[in-house]
């Protein structure tokens, strides 16, 4: 009975992997490091009108907020993964959650809380997307004075 046993536990430790062959027909992979004799995948590309915005000088505790725009120039949907910013004081407000066709237009929306910050300043927000390039950066830049003028 222990010999059947330990027989029928082997069988089925060998039997666990025979599915475990890569089915390439479920692998999509639009490019590769070779692209001799394949179609080179063209991606769209989000056209900001600015991607640096100067304040000025505020003073410290003053809120700075930006709205930066963009157009899809194509040539397919646009989709923004992800908006991220350099610190906690620098907030993502509002961004486009889902595709923009060619020729759509949309915005970004950033505050900066100048609290507890004083001289230059450059806040850097990154625009994460299906895009080229796949990784865009926006700026803002001014000075922050603090409560004394310094």
């Amino acid at each position: 009975m222990r010999f059947a046993a330990v027989i029928g536990w082997i069988a089925f430790l060998v039997s666990c992997g025979n599915d475990r062959a890569v089915r390439t027909d479920m692998i999509v992979m639009p490019a590769t490091a070779s692209t001799e004799g394949k179609a080179k995948v063209v991606r769209p590309t989000l056209a900001f009108a600015d991607t640096a915005m100067t304040f000025g000088i505020v003073s410290e505790g003053h809120v700075v907020t930006h709205t930066f725009s963009f157009v899809n120039e194509g040539p397919g949907d646009a989709l923004i993964a992800d908006v991220s910013t350099s610190c906690g004081c620098t907030v993502p407000k509002t961004w486009p959650r889902s595709p923009l066709a060619p020729g759509e237009t949309g915005t970004v929306e950033v505050s900066f809380d100048t609290h507890d910050k004083t001289g230059e300043q450059d806040k850097v927000i990154t625009v994460v997307a299906n895009t080229d390039p796949g990784v865009i950066r926006l700026h803002l830049l001014g000075s922050v004075l603090s409560p004394d003028g310094r």
